[in-house]
């Protein structure tokens, strides 16, 4: 009887682990949980996009602001493109 007892508390003790490998794998970036890896790759390249075109053009008025010429805004732009591609790309991986 005991040794029943010490095998179905074993076999009761395997069931989360196996349960817990029947969910679907969810994938995570900055926050938000995505259900495949292609949506939170195109969600982590739409941030990079908007990173590119938010530094692009924050730079751009910057420099311009400041009295650059165009050369120097336009490199200004450049920069902040790259710098804000980086950034809205994150450190995380999908």
């Amino acid at each position: 009887m005991r040794a029943i007892m010490l095998f179905v508390a074993a076999a009761v003790a395997m069931v989360p682990p196996i349960a817990a490998d029947a969910r679907p794998t969810r994938y995570e970036y900055q926050g938000k949980t995505y259900r495949s890896l292609q949506a939170c790759r195109a969600a982590k390249k739409r941030a990079a996009n908007r990173g590119t075109v938010i530094g692009a053009a924050g730079a751009g008025v910057g420099a311009a602001l400041l009295g650059g010429g165009l050369g120097g805004s336009l490199l200004a732009a450049g920069g902040g493109a790259v710098i804000g591609h980086e950034i809205g790309k994150g450190s995380k991986k999908c």
